[in-house]
């Protein structure tokens, strides 16, 4: 039987979902050995597995799109052999997605896209009275953000995130906010909420191993989901793994499709 999906391809939420995207990344613009171009097109290659190498944006002359694309394969050419190519619908021209699929480039919907009403009543999940929540407000706080994060994605090395976000700071004009979820005084689960795009979502929830199962994940997820409705949003959305997929449908997301589609390049 086929998967449903909520239908939103009208354009308004794909292209909030575009400048989350965008806007997340730029976090990481002028690290070492990491490259961003913003302009008509955006592009972005960190050579790490995270926070990853994608095209987010192309908005071309039609009589210029065969051209101004082999330019770009060649700039990105000098620093990766591979990256994903996210075309959203407002992209130029309105057929780039047909053009990249006759390249050879095939057309897939790049993960799990998740949206939820959060207007709706959710039940509270249950968990330890022990557990609470905790926003990262100073260096120290994101070096066991940066730990608990790497340890929940396989020990993967997030030194980068550390020192973006570290740039970034956390003060009232922050838009890139972190949360730890604690038992007690030990940490089991982390998180980020971003404010850009014209939305708010979660990006990056991890919780380590030893901490699964006891809903941790969820009772932070849920902390985030009001966070966000307390800035004002009725909706929000996510791009979930698989494994965090029925986590996010027992809090009221449900699978979404918002138009875009992801073609994979190879040099």
């Amino acid at each position: 039987m086929p998967e449903m999906f909520l239908d939103m391809t009208d354009g308004r939420a794909a292209r909030q979902i575009q400048g989350s995207l965008i806007a997340y990344m730029s976090l990481f613009a002028r690290l070492p050995n990491m490259f961003m171009v913003d302009d008509d097109e955006y592009w972005f290659v960190s050579n790490k597995p995270a926070p990853g190498d994608i095209i987010l944006r192309a908005e071309w002359l039609e009589a210029e799109v065969e051209e101004r694309m082999e330019a770009m394969f060649k700039q990105i050419g000098q620093y990766t052999d591979q990256l994903g190519w996210m075309v959203f619908p407002s992209d130029k021209p309105s057929n780039l997605g047909k053009r990249l699929e006759a390249r050879g480039m095939p057309a897939g919907r790049g993960g799990n896209w998740l949206w939820a009403d959060l207007t709706k009543s959710i039940p509270e999940p249950k968990v330890s009275n022990q557990f609470h929540i905790r926003r990262v407000i100073d260096d120290p706080m994101m070096a066991e953000w940066t730990r608990i994060s790497g340890e929940g994605f396989g020990n993967n090395d997030l030194g980068c995130f550390y020192d973006a976000y570290a740039r970034h700071g956390y003060g009232s004009d922050a838009y890139s906010l972190h949360y730890i979820g604690y038992l007690g005084d030990t940490p089991v689960t982390s998180s980020t909420l971003l404010d850009a795009g014209g939305c708010a979502t979660v990006y990056d929830l991890s919780t380590p191993p030893a901490y699964r199962q006891q809903g941790f994940g969820s009772a932070l997820m849920y902390f985030m989901m009001q966070e966000i409705r307390k800035r004002g949003y009725n909706d929000t959305w996510v791009w979930s793994s698989d494994m965090a997929k029925t986590t996010y449908r027992k809090l009221g997301y449900v699978d979404a499709d918002f138009g875009l589609r992801e073609h994979d390049w190879h040099k």
